[in-house]
């Protein structure tokens, strides 16, 4: 199995679709958290992230497999985008994790820790 393989687009859409469902997971996540207890700020950063790591997802995928807008397809774009996205999941891991190191009670600890899990996953 060489190099190659691992750009297949049959496996990168594979990879994009588990991501999207573990980025939708984060969301849906993040905003029963706000709902039980106090918002803070690493579950409001969890909303925002997921929402650019969507849009940046959506915008590979459609430029790969839609041909009406293939002509915006870049890789140099795609490898930004990548990039880029780890750094802010870096964030969020890391705010999850000194929040509920600092206050985590009830409920809301189990679902901000399912958070962070989750936010390293993505990493």
């Amino acid at each position: 199995m060489g190099l190659s393989a691992f750009f297949d687009s049959r496996f990168k859409f594979r990879v994009h679709m588990v991501e999207l469902s573990l980025i939708s997971l984060v969301i849906l996540l993040s905003i029963i958290r706000v709902s039980i207890a106090p918002p803070q700020r690493a579950h409001i950063m969890g909303i925002a992230i997921g929402i650019k790591s969507i849009l940046f997802i959506s915008y590979q995928v459609l430029t790969e497999h839609c041909l009406r807008i293939q002509k915006w397809a870049n890789p140099k774009t795609n490898f930004i985008l990548n990039c880029v996205d780890i750094p802010f999941w870096a964030a969020v891991m890391y705010l999850l994790l000194s929040a509920n190191a600092t206050s985590c009670t009830g409920g809301a600890c189990g679902v901000s820790w399912t958070m962070a899990v989750l936010a390293i996953v993505l990493l």
